[in-house]
């Protein structure tokens, strides 16, 4: 990969980014992330479902009653909303992608929205102390008053690619796409 790098033999691929904010009851900004990946909140340690009231672009679109909820890029797609039945994404379609954790509820789908949506997230009832995780990394406490908003980031960013596999390939061979991962696949000589 570095002779490649280093001959020019690559593309760099924009990546839609999230940015991340916790407010409290004022409106001041206490804490702030970006993430390439997601950004969940979910009950942490808690044994216990939580509600969590949703909105996007000012419009409430309801009340989640699940273990959390994902928010991801389509990047991210493949990773945390995925496994808790997110669609996947083609990362060039620009989109957000809301999944709900374990929803309660059948009425509970994932969400493709728009990639200019802005997602707002409180809990319904307190006092609800939750966890804010950005790309699986930071544990950051949503406390009671507080709300967590998500949008996409003014800048993307650029991910190296190397000829030779295509998206497709990458989901057959690492998740298996369309049957057994090719890597665990008997070879044929």
């Amino acid at each position: 990969a570095l002779t490649e790098f280093a001959k020019g033999n690559y593309s760099a691929e924009p990546r839609m980014v999230l940015g991340a904010s916790a407010t409290d009851g004022s409106g001041a900004v206490k804490h702030e992330w970006r993430a390439l990946n997601d950004v969940a909140l979910h009950k942490g340690g808690f044994a216990r479902v939580v509600r969590l009231k949703i909105s996007i672009d000012g419009d409430a679109i309801g009340t989640y009653a699940a273990d959390g909820i994902v928010i991801s890029t389509p990047t991210g797609s493949t990773g945390y909303s995925l496994s808790a039945g997110g669609p996947v994404v083609v990362p060039t379609v620009e989109s957000i992608v809301i999944t709900p954790i374990s929803a309660h509820t059948l009425a509970i789908r994932p969400l493709v929205i728009p990639p200019d949506a802005i997602v707002v997230i409180e809990p319904a009832e307190s006092p609800t102390e939750l966890l804010v995780t950005v790309d699986g990394q930071v544990g950051t406490r949503l406390i009671q008053n507080e709300k967590l908003t998500v949008r996409r980031a003014e800048k993307p960013v650029r991910i190296v690619r190397f000829p030779g596999t295509t998206f497709f390939e990458r989901l057959r061979v690492k998740l298996g796409w369309g049957g057994l991962p090719e890597r665990d696949q008997p070879r044929i000589c």
